[in-house]
């Protein structure tokens, strides 16, 4: 009798058992990037370009997980339907942007407590929790804050922390409450 030429590991997780993780991988990276670029007012736009392929190959390899003639797939063929349609809902909720403002709403009032009241923007660059704030103005009571690389070729997005009831005197096209007075906005150039 002769052994076996490759024994299973201890463990009992054989190579080809391995291989029923591969659809795992592009669909987490796809979505990570996803929800990175949705993290910012108005989007990041270089991390969804980079989402978009990440997607098509999970797809691919999905399609080519559907169409491997085994008895038995696995549950991993579900992960791309579900991992996708969670990330999606997520996204559309703006649970992303709304996480990572609520952990750098302190430093972001903070920084807005500390500018001059003027009517020009402040053009430096800073962090301000997590987001990097490109420029940045206070005037009447208000507070505008551009968030760098968010929005699209076209668009410049941030926030703004304005007293109760002046929303009226933003120059922005779209306007998202956050939470207190803190919004998310978006102002449109084409």
């Amino acid at each position: 009798m002769t052994a076996p030429l490759v024994a299973d590991p201890p463990g009992g997780t054989s190579q080809r058992g391995r291989w029923r993780l591969v659809p795992a991988g592009p669909v987490t990276v796809a979505s990570v990037l996803t929800v990175l670029a949705a993290s910012v007012p108005g989007g990041d736009m270089p991390l969804l370009i980079a989402a978009v392929p990440a997607w098509l190959l999970s797809f691919c390899v999905w399609v080519a997980c559907l169409a491997a003639r085994r008895p038995r797939r696995g549950p991993l063929v579900c992960v791309l339907p579900l991992a996708g349609g969670l990330v999606f809902a997520l996204v559309a909720a703006e649970v992303p942007l709304r996480v990572a403002f609520a952990v750098s709403e302190p430093a972001l009032t903070e920084y807005a407590a500390s500018l001059p009241e003027r009517e020009r923007w402040v053009f430096q660059e800073r962090q301000a929790g997590v987001f990097p704030i490109g420029r940045a103005r206070r005037w009447n009571g208000i507070t505008e804050l551009t968030a760098e690389g968010s929005g699209g070729t076209l668009e410049q997005c941030g926030f703004a922390h304005v007293p109760a009831g002046r929303l009226q005197s933003l120059e922005a096209s779209r306007i998202t409450r956050l939470s207190g007075d803190w919004y998310a906005t978006c102002t449109d150039f084409g």
